[in-house]
């Protein structure tokens, strides 16, 4: 009862357009005051939920994106891609893709990609001759590959919340994320030579311009390597590689001399603004997460998913279709927190994986991203390019069939996640 009480008084709050911090919290403070719980709890809870050194890499990887994006390297990074995807069928398309994809090793967020890289390439796109509803849905689809390669706040998230490696999250996803933007850029190449999709051309190919820009950007796509080889070697945790990270992006924006007292200032409130929610919400999720647990919620959720238990593929599916909804209505990170331990145990249960589960988890949940009706990304999307919500939601809707196709592949071909951190650090 105090459980159903809880969810309801967050479902209800939310809709109302109540934030997602303020809709947890007042659904927590209802759920204790109606279980006559003690209040005590609360600080309790708030504050052991937050103990983790693993957390301390969101702020940093958060910095990372929008020091980045002040500091003068996504331009370059965009400039780079042109010169590499330009030429391919879909030209501006999928170098928005291919610029993501780049981007995404660098900074661990969707929406800095969203609104970072993501505005450059949707005026870029749009002075070409592109619509201005698929440039938002190409950019809004290829941002959540973001999340997906390493380093990934959600990933950290998920990491905290249930105990597996972070290292190993990270390693897991580099597969999968190259994969959904390999897919999304067939996708694009099938629109564009179909004509189902007006993508005018606007490059042709030089191994000049390729080498002027990549000489260019050389520094900025030193990041992911500095990144991955810091934590691959064994030389920082994946925290002291956010630190690092942050580091390098500020001196890049010396260097670029792109990056001023007003911008870099700017650049730290955003991160601090960004960072306290997401803390807050995981200390919010803390009492969330003791209160379904005490109650037997949690232990009712495994045996309802057990119950597929005997067909692994059927379970997968059941878990599958779970999260897609679940996506649609309630922000990624505190589905994450929501689900991660819930559901972890009931899929361990069918024999999969904690990293390939993390894995299915934080993809799906991204998908919901960008879908109606509380998809964050098509809010984002729709500020910075202009364009009506309503028209980006009628042009993402076709590329949900990559990206459903991506998240089949994921989930059922589990050595795609797994293969490379068992490589690295052992079985």
């Amino acid at each position: 009862m105090t459980t159903l009480v809880l969810f309801l008084v967050f479902v209800v709050l939310f809709s109302m357009r109540a934030s997602v911090t303020t809709s947890m919290g007042i659904a927590c403070l209802v759920a204790l005051i109606v279980g006559d719980y003690p209040l005590s709890q609360i600080p309790r809870y708030m504050s052991s939920g937050i103990e983790s050194f693993v957390l301390l890499a969101v702020p940093f990887f958060i910095l990372v994106g929008n020091l980045l994006n002040v500091g003068g390297a996504t331009e370059r990074i965009f400039e780079f891609s042109k010169a590499v995807f330009g030429r391919i069928p879909g030209s501006l398309a999928q170098v928005n893709i291919g610029a993501s994809m780049i981007f995404a090793g660098m900074s661990g967020a969707a929406l800095a990609d969203a609104a970072g890289l993501g505005t450059i390439e949707m005026k870029v796109m749009r002075k070409a001759g592109y619509r201005p509803a698929f440039a938002a849905a190409v950019t809004l689809a290829s941002s959540m590959v973001g999340p997906i390669i390493p380093p990934s706040i959600v990933m950290v998230v998920y990491a905290a919340t249930t105990g597996v490696s972070t290292g190993r999250m990270f390693i897991a996803g580099i597969v999968p994320g190259v994969l959904t933007g390999l897919i999304l850029m067939a996708y694009v190449y099938y629109l564009a030579r179909s004509g189902r999709e007006a993508c005018p051309m606007t490059e042709t190919f030089s191994a000049k311009r390729i080498y002027k820009t990549g000489k260019r950007a050389s520094l900025a796509l030193m990041a992911p390597v500095i990144v991955l080889g810091g934590m691959v070697s064994g030389l920082v945790t994946p925290t002291e590689a956010g630190v690092l990270a942050a580091f390098y992006a500020f001196a890049l924006g010396l260097l670029y001399q792109s990056l001023n007292d007003g911008k870099f200032v700017a650049a730290l409130r955003q991160t601090a603004v960004d960072s306290a929610q997401i803390l807050y919400l995981i200390s919010i999720s803390a009492i969330m997460g003791w209160i379904v647990t005490i109650e037997g919620t949690a232990q009712d959720l495994v045996g309802i998913v057990s119950l597929f238990a005997d067909n692994k593929y059927l379970g997968l599916i059941a878990i599958n279709v779970f999260l897609l909804a679940l996506g649609c209505i309630i922000e990624t990170t505190a589905a994450i927190l929501i689900c991660g331990s819930l559901l972890l145990p009931a899929a361990q249960a069918m024999g999969v994986d904690p990293v390939h589960f993390g894995v299915i988890l934080v993809f799906n949940l991204l998908v919901g991203m960008m879908t109606p009706p509380m998809g964050v990304g098509l809010y984002v999307i729709s500020s910075v390019g202009g364009v009506s919500a309503e028209s980006v939601v009628r042009a993402i809707f076709p590329f949900f069939i990559p990206l459903l196709a991506a998240l089949l592949i994921i989930t059922f071909v589990p050595e795609l996640s797994l293969w490379l951190p068992r490589l690295v650090f052992g079985s």
